[in-house]
């Protein structure tokens, strides 16, 4: 999986990751990215060996949305335009449009998934 330097992913979440296991530093095992705007929140967690991510979504504290265990990640890619900055994932098979996480100026998720049935 190709995926952004550890400065860029710190840059992006204004946080540094925080291992699910202490004695487990970058890249190894599951790290989490915390980022708060306004009322939203996000947690990204990363598995860089084994390619696999998990979102989470606060609003006002309260947990609203969780997307667990995206699998077979092919890139993850760092976006920076004018006002907008984010993080891209896409997958390793073209039939699943790619994830996008926006964090500036706002929080917000943008993806495409094809109705249930169609798979």
């Amino acid at each position: 999986m190709e995926m952004p330097e550890l400065a860029d992913l710190i840059w992006l979440f204004e946080d540094e990751p925080t291992p699910q296991h202490e004695d487990l530093a970058w890249p190894v095992g599951l790290q989490s990215f915390r980022l708060r705007r306004g009322s939203r929140e996000v947690l990204f967690s990363l598995d860089p060996t084994s390619g696999e991510a998990y979102l989470t979504f606060f609003e006002a504290g309260e947990e609203t949305v969780s997307i667990g265990r995206l699998r077979r990640l092919e890139t993850l890619t760092v976006e920076k335009r004018n006002d907008y900055e984010g993080l891209v994932l896409r997958f390793d098979h073209e039939r699943f449009d790619p994830l996008q996480l926006q964090t500036r100026p706002v929080i917000r998720l943008t993806w495409n998934v094809m109705a249930l049935g169609v798979w």
